[in-house]
């Protein structure tokens, strides 16, 4: 079972001694060159200073790394003595000072190391296997060279991919190592809101991924250089999951003390490992007992882990979770289907379009209700007369309900329309849906409820006017009240721990959360969204994460940080009203969620980020015109106006279907992030102006990049990495292929990708994508070099050499 925590986790008597050494410290921590991130809390010790406290180059620095790595790989070569020579040697890296800000809390001694003792417990005590080599996978008992290196011969870890792996039983796996104390001890014992510190924390967890990255680039053949580097490779691994778990735990304590504050996001942009863009790690990371509960819709698990916050993260005890409420029940993502969708794309999974499944009217009854009650229906009077935002007065009714002002006493629902509420006021609803949302509102303390079937009218100028207030609603409302299915069929009059866990992991991958609009509901209402559970009990989601973030599983509780808009929000009237995104995050959080009514997706996109309401896409970016736009944030695959000045400009926030059944084509794996920290672009009523880094095409260089050979890797048993190129067979640059497509028709073709922000560097999609493809290339097309056309979006094989490439300015109409 993956909650039985590990003894071994931590030693009382160590983490008490890095306290007193940590508050006995004094140093003078180099000045960074943002003075938010200037701490005197930690240091990070990342080569990124020379002995003399003068920064170094980026060649000197890697020279330094390179040197250290080797160093690591030759501490773990003695069995007796390789934990503690490579737990010294990062320790020594993390110059941690406790107690020395006066934003902290003072603490005494003992109740510092009791803090940091019990969250590392509620750590996963074995994390998951990143290294392939097969000594590691193998039965400890033959793998003769780890003699010395595992902590317990006997023990067996039944949650491994392998069961009998040595891999949990390495003492470098099985001890936390003193960074990750002392990383225990600060967030634990540290004042909240501490923003410098964050930064810290996240560049020692960037750190260590260099350093994984460096032992991974070993290409020894020597057997104990190979196991050398296995040692290094578990023992940075199992720092660096632990470090960005107590990051996020961290970031999480913040946002539950204060309500959800955007610039933490940054903490989340990771730089990531080169190995997890490894197929196998990749399938072990994220695709662990899915198919155990074929309940769970793939495409809304992909949502999650798609996240930039889930890289590196621990997704077995989530799935345990899942597995005790819905381990039994069936698929639903098909029509008479014994499987979920395969998890491509929001289109594949029938819950969004099939008509068998997704009926306009799906009026339900309450479980209380024996299904013969009656329909009530607007009073369309009634309605009329309300001036502002409108909802549903607390009165039951014989036929036709009663209309009210909505204010801060309003109860406001959000709920999938195809879980049994979906309607239109002049359908009606069932009387004991009515009925129980009075009387939940009552005992709740609001005066009216209000929910999409009865409060937005099919007329399109009534309809217009009612979306125009539905933030106004949501973020006034005193509660938002979610209904799902699956949330409304767990029984919560005992709520253990595990319990609700489990309904946080029901809550992260149900329908609700994969919708447009819910998430529009979700991100205004934030500031006290409740679920409705069975027998119409209902439970702050506020005091769930509040719960499990302190006493439960961490890497549960860190998994709200891979869905932002499900973050509590503060609850003064400035923290409710400041959720406007900006277009870049609205678009990108919209990318991966349906909307079924056309145009939707605009209005929403619209309500998220501005003012106004807009019913197009060409409307939204005119009225942008003299504003800016993140570059990266144009580098994906939705589908582009065709009007001219805004060839660029992404007519829809979500990636579509092109074509019907054969034709069918799902527009690439290249979804939306929003860019933050790349090249601001200038809109204009010419068309986009930015510095961009730019190839032009050339004929003559297509031996160089049209292709490459195709190069098979092998491992023996003893870990020797071997690559072989397979004759005959080459792997094709499409992208090469897609832009020189575009000679025929123009003279001049480009390759573009976004800069750094106010730099010269290209823009890390691997740190801030979330996700990354490797080199992702915007391809433009011209006839005269002075106006571009924006033409597709492809990602270039990495066994492809890249193009130089050049800073220049372009004018894209």
């Amino acid at each position: 079972m993956v909650e039985d925590l590990s003894p071994n986790a931590s030693d009382i008597q160590q983490l008490a001694a890095l306290w007193e050494a940590g508050c006995k410290t004094s140093h003078s921590f180099p000045s960074q060159d943002d003075e938010r991130w200037q701490t005197d809390t930690l240091f990070v010790d990342s080569f990124s200073f020379d002995s003399s406290a003068v920064r170094m180059d980026d060649s000197r620095r890697q020279e330094s790394i390179i040197r250290f790595r080797d160093q690591l790989v030759a501490d773990a070569l003695d069995p007796a003595q390789h934990f503690e020579s490579l737990d010294s040697a990062i320790s020594d890296r993390l110059v941690c000072q406790f107690q020395h800000s006066a934003l902290d809390s003072k603490v005494s001694s003992e109740t510092a190391v009791n803090n940091a003792q019990q969250l590392l417990l509620r750590l996963p005590a074995v994390p998951l296997q990143i290294d392939l080599t097969s000594m590691l996978w193998g039965n400890p008992s033959e793998a003769k060279p780890l003699a010395g290196y595992l902590f317990n011969e006997t023990y067996i870890d039944e949650r491994s991919v392998n069961p009998r792996s040595a891999w949990a039983q390495l003492t470098v796996v099985s001890l936390a190592s003193s960074a990750v104390q002392k990383l225990a001890l600060l967030v634990t014992n540290s004042g909240n809101a501490r923003y410098s510190l964050g930064v810290c924390i996240r560049s020692f967890v960037d750190y260590i991924s260099e350093l994984i990255d460096e032992a991974s680039n070993s290409r020894s053949k020597d057997d104990s250089d190979v196991l050398g580097n296995s040692i290094v490779n578990a023992f940075l691994w199992t720092t660096w999951q632990r470090s960005i778990m107590l990051l996020y735990w961290f970031v999480l304590k913040t946002h539950l003390a204060f309500g959800y504050d955007r610039e933490w996001d940054s903490l989340l942009a990771l730089r990531g490992c080169s190995q997890l863009m490894n197929p196998s790690i990749r399938a072990t990371l994220y695709g662990y007992a899915n198919q155990n509960h074929v309940s769970m819709c793939s495409w809304a698990f992909k949502l999650l882990r798609s996240s930039r916050a889930s890289i590196g993260l621990d997704f077995r005890r989530f799935h345990e979770r899942f597995a005790a409420l819905h381990r039994d029940k069936g698929a639903r993502c098909q029509f008479e289907s014994d499987g979920p969708c395969d998890g491509g794309h929001p289109l594949s999974c029938g819950r969004f379009l099939d008509k068998r499944l997704v009926q306009e009217e799906q009026s339900l009854h309450d479980e209380t209700c024996s299904g013969s009650c009656k329909k009530v229906v607007w009073d369309e009077k009634s309605y009329i007369q309300i001036s502002g935002p409108t909802a549903i007065a607390l009165q039951k009714s014989s036929r036709k309900v009663t209309y009210t002002q909505a204010n801060e006493h309003t109860l406001a629902i959000s709920h999938v329309w195809s879980h049994g509420q979906g309607s239109r006021p002049h359908i009606g609803i069932n009387r004991c849906l009515h009925e129980r949302y009075i009387g939940i509102a009552k005992a709740s303390g609001c005066r009216s409820y209000w929910i999409d079937s009865m409060c937005i009218p099919d007329a399109h100028d009534l309809r217009s006017e009612a979306i125009g207030f539905i933030n106004r609603i949501f973020t006034e409302s005193k509660i938002t009240l979610v209904c799902d299915k699956d949330l409304m069929g767990i029984d919560i009059s005992t709520p253990t721990r595990e319990l609700l866990e489990s309904i946080l992991a029901t809550f992260f991958v149900c329908d609700w959360n994969v919708r447009a609009w819910t998430l529009l509901e979700a991100m205004k209402g934030s500031h006290a969204i409740h679920l409705l559970c069975k027998s119409n009990r209902i439970i702050s989601l506020r005091d769930i994460l509040t719960e499990i973030h302190q006493t439960g599983s961490v890497d549960i509780s860190v998994l709200c940080l891979a869905a932002q808009h499900l973050i509590p929000s503060s609850t003064d009237s400035f923290g409710k009203r400041s959720s406007r995104q900006s277009t870049e995050v609205a678009g990108s959080l919209l990318s991966h969620r349906h909307a079924t009514r056309e145009n939707d997706d605009i209005v929403i996109w619209s309500l998220l980020s501005s003012t106004r309401v807009f019913g197009s896409a060409e409307e939204m970016w005119r009225s942008k015109i003299r504003g800016r736009i993140a570059t990266a944030y144009l580098i994906s695959n939705t589908p582009r106006l065709t009007v001219r000045g805004f060839s660029w400009a992404p007519k829809t926030p979500y990636v579509r279907l092109i074509g019907y059944g054969p034709s069918q084509d799902l527009l690439g794996p290249y979804n939306s992030f929003e860019g933050s920290n790349s090249e601001i672009g200038q809109i204009t009523s010419r068309g986009l102006v930015a510095e961009w880094l730019v190839y032009h095409l050339a004929l003559s260089d297509a031996p160089l990049y049209q292709d490459a050979p195709v190069t098979m890797v092998s491992l023996s048993i003893s870990g020797e990495r071997t690559e072989t190129v397979l004759p005959g067979h080459r792997i094709r640059n499409n992208c090469w292929a897609t832009a020189l497509s575009f000679r025929d028709e123009y003279k001049h073709v480009v390759l573009i990708q976004p800069l750094v922000d106010s730099g010269s560097k290209s823009y890390d999609a691997a740190k801030n994508r979330g996700e990354s493809h490797g080199d992702v290339f915007a391809i433009c097309a011209s006839h005269n070099q002075e106006r571009w056309t924006w033409k597709a979006v492809q990602a270039w094989p990495s066994a492809v050499p890249l193009p130089l490439l050049v800073t220049d300015e372009l004018l894209i109409e």
